[in-house]
Formats: structure tokens, C-alpha cells, sequence
């Protein structure tokens, strides 16, 4: 969709629904607030002055609900921002159209984390002292999400985690080293951990022994390995590990760790490589004959976002996962979603888009009936029951983590929708109770 562009007191409005995106105090960011053209409208209707919009909000006397977004914005990774913005943006019109929340509108101020650990705690830390947000949601990172875990419990503001997929984010502080779960931290999508399990459930039906991987070098590619090779081992495959590549985030040439992975002749490979990153990878990988070479590849949440143009998309046929899908389950409140979805946007809503989209309901189920209260919200999310596109889900009382299966499938071109689909399309439900079983010989916390 196009988007339009408005300069008003010194304010850029862009025209796209429901959320104020504000990075002055990002380090490199933009100059000034961002406001949508709805908000602006809204402000210019009712006679407020648009210089002073933002600070009004999260003023419990203005009658708003405001919660604090904050996503990747800029960079190799700007388009799972994107698409949490479309969600959000989605949530927040439905629900202003529906009377708010016990009256009070909500808006969102959505800031850049840039991926980048110290800038999100600025945010997160302006966005609750400056912005006076009622909470939080959002995180694309794991390295940002463990980071921030305990900044978040030290202002004790309720953050809930829409993607950043870290198992060590939901097991209790002092579980394992790594661990940093606290009860102000909740994640509403399935974590590393539970997608894992279904891609070493997919792993052992497929005619592989020798598995290798590419992933990125930080703590979600090797945990993504580490689960895998351990959730395989629990299952009792017979698998064999072999080659380890890493490139660093943002590598524009992987030739070298393409070379070495064919070279090591494997069965098949796990990689949970992921925005531009991903698609700099397919095309050179399909250059180098991959996909000749190496008979099965797993993508990793490689449904999670919609590809870029000038990127390569994934190969049909190939296996890959996502955290909700379109089409599953097939419910009216999931079909609801997507054709609203696609009537705005004109593309499959992703899972970034849906998990931001019903973060803002869950906060609206949350508040409502009670006070705009950090620890009321707190407690009501904690071991929570909650329905939405991705179905109906608990949050588990110790860790905070929401319950929710695994989605693994094969990738199908569907044309009616011209888009990337899973079809056929796999749904593991698993309880924590088998995850740690099937766990209890590798010592990592499953999170859930």
C-alpha cells in the first residue's frame, strides 16, 4: 500500500492506521515524532494543537490507554517492524471504533530498538519515565529481549514479548545460568523451544541421518542448534551433527559458509537465519546449487515475514515454520483477521503482524473493568486465558509463557492469495511437562 506524507509543526504524518512512532530519542534516528494520518485527523478534529499530542499521553486524566511498542524500525531487519506496525495499527483502530477500552482510547507509541540492546533499554526507559506508558509490548531480538528482562522487572511495567524467541526469556531467573524469566515478562507467541520440538519432529519422519546448519552468530543460532540436536536425541533419531556455519548479521557475501556446508555433504540442514539475511542467503545459496545439492533444508520461522522484492523467496517444497499461519486454525476469529488483514494491506497477515495485533487485545482484555494499574495488568496476565487468530491459549502460571504449538509445513505457492503458504501444514500441541522430558538429558530449560 501506498503512504502518504504530511508535514505539520515540525511533525512528519505518515499515512498508515493507529500509532504514533516517535524516535527522537533514538541515537541516528529521525528527526521528530512520527504521527499517522488518522491520529492526525483525529488531533486536528477535535482541536488539539498536533506540537502537543504526544505530550499528552499516558496522562491517566486524558482518557487514554497508551502502551509503549517497540520494534526493529531501521535497518536489515525494518520489516518485521513494518509488519508489527501494520498489526498494532489494525488492533488499535478496531478497538477505538469499538469504544476504546471502558472508554478510553489507545494509542501506541512505537520507538526503534535498532537491535540494538542499549538503545532499547533508552527507549523502553523514555517510553515509561517520559511517556508515562501503561505497558509494553513488542521485541524482535533475543540478545534485546534477555537484556531487557531485567531492566523491565526494575520498573516493574508489564512487557509482553510478540517475537523475540529465546527460551532463556521465560525460564525463571536462576533456572540456568542464561536464564532470566521474572514475573513482569510474558510472551503471547511459541518460543525456539516449541518450534524446535516440531522441527526435530519433522527432522526424524524425513529420510536424513547427517544434519547440519547456517544460522546467525549470536544466541538464536546456537540455540536454535542446540535445541534442535537435543529434541532429536530426546526422540531417540538417529541423527548425526556435522557442520557449524555462523556468518555475523548483515553479511552481504555467503559464499564461504555455503562452500563449507555443501562441502559437508549433509542429509540436511536447520538454519534460523532471518530478515534481509534470509533472503541475501537464498539467492546466492540457489546460485551455488544448493538446493541440488543438500535434499532437505529447514527454515526456521522462515514464513515469518513477507520476502522482499528484490530477494529470492523460498524454494517450494522446502520445510520451514512460523509462529501463527493464516489458514490454522480455521476459525472465524482467525478467517476474520486474515480477510480484514488483507483488505487493508493487501498482503497474508505474518506472524509478526498477528502477534502485535493481539498483544494490544490482550492489554484491552487486561484493563478492562480494572484501573490502568501495572500490577493489576500484571496479575491478570499471569496464567492468563486468551483467544485470538492464533487460537485459543493459556500463559503458563511459572514462566509466563504462552502455550501454543509448533507450525511446521511445506512451502506451496498459493496463487489465489499470490503468496508463499504452508500447505500441507503440520501442528504440534505439546505440554511443557513433554518438552522437559524429552529435554532432561541436555540441560536446557524448554521455557514453556
Amino acid at each position: 500500500m501506498g503512504v502518504s506524507h504530511y508535514t505539520v509543526a515540525g511533525l512528519t504524518m505518515i499515512g498508515e492506521p493507529g500509532s504514533i512512532r516517535n524516535n527522537e530519542n533514538t541515537p541516528g534516528g529521525r528527526a521528530g515524532p512520527r504521527v499517522d494520518r488518522r491520529s492526525f485527523l483525529k488531533a486536528t478534529g477535535t482541536g488539539l494543537a498536533a506540537t502537543g499530542l504526544a505530550g499528552c499521553l499516558g496522562d491517566d486524566d486524558d482518557g487514554t490507554v497508551t502502551l509503549g511498542a517497540m520494534y526493529i524500525f531501521s535497518g536489515f531487519a525494518s520489516l518485521y517492524g513494518d509488519e508489527a506496525e501494520r498489526g498494532f495499527d489494525l488492533a488499535v483502530e478496531e478497538i477505538n471504533e469499538n469504544g476504546g477500552i471502558d472508554g478510553q482510547d489507545v494509542e501506541i507509541i512505537a520507538r526503534d530498538t535498532e537491535g540494538d540492546a542499549d538503545t532499547a533499554i533508552r527507549q523502553m526507559t523514555s517510553l515509561i519515565e517520559e511517556d508515562g506508558v501503561d505497558g509494553l509490548f513488542g521485541l524482535d531480538s533475543s540478545g534485546v529481549a534477555q537484556a531487557m528482562a531485567p531492566q523491565v522487572e526494575e520498573q516493574r511495567v508489564p512487557l509482553m514479548v510478540t517475537h523475540a524467541a529465546t527460551p532463556f526469556l521465560t525460564s525463571p531467573e536462576g533456572e540456568h545460568d542464561n536464564s532470566v524469566g521474572n514475573e513482569w515478562v510474558f510472551r503471547n507467541c511459541n518460543n525456539l523451544s516449541i518450534d524446535m520440538y516440531g522441527a526435530a519432529q519433522v527432522a526424524a519422519e524425513l529420510n536424513a541421518t547427517e544434519w547440519a546448519t547456517i544460522g546467525p552468530d549470536y544466541a538464536f543460532g546456537y540455540e536454535t542448534w542446540d535445541y534442535f540436536q537435543a529434541y532429536l536425541e530426546g526422540l531417540g533419531a538417529d541423527a548425526e551433527f556435522t557442520e557449524e556455519q555462523y556468518p555475523g548479521l548483515e553479511t552481504s557475501d555467503f559464499t564461504p559458509y555455503i562452500s563449507s556446508v555443501i562441502g559437508a555433504e549433509p542429509d540436511g540442514v536447520i538454519t534460523p537465519l532471518w530478515g534481509a539475511d534470509l533472503t541475501t542467503f537464498l539467492g546466492q545459496a540457489d546460485e551455488a546449487g544448493w538446493f541440488d545439492e543438500i535434499e532437505y533444508t529447514l527454515f526456521s520461522v522462515g514464513m515469518g515475514t513477507d520476502l522482499p522484492a528484490d530477494g529470492s523467496p523460498l524454494p517450494e517444497g522446502q520445510h520451514a515454520s512460523t509462529r501463527y499461519d493464516p489458514f490454522v486454525p480455521e476459525s472465524e476469529e482467525n478467517e476474520t483477521f486474515r480477510e480484514t488483514y488483507y483488505e487493508e494491506y493487501d498482503t497474508l497477515p505474518t506472524y509478526n503482524a498477528e502477534g502485535a495485533y493481539r498483544a494490544v487485545y490482550l492489554y484491552k482484555d487486561a484493563i478492562e473493568g480494572d484501573e490502568n494499574d501495572p500490577e493489576a495488568i500484571r496479575d491478570t496476565f499471569t496464567g492468563m486465558e486468551h483467544s485470538g487468530p492464533v487460537g485459543e491459549y493459556r500463559f503458563d502460571e511459572e514462566t509466563n509463557q504462552a502455550v501454543v504449538p509448533a507450525i511446521w509445513g511445506a512451502v506451496s505457492q498459493d496463487e489465489e492469495w499470490e503468496s508463499n503458504v504452508l500447505d500441507p501444514v503440520d501442528v504440534y500441541d505439546v505440554t511443557s511437562d513433554e518438552l522437559d522430558d524429552l529435554l532432561a538429558d541436555s540441560e536446557l530449560p524448554s521455557g514453556v
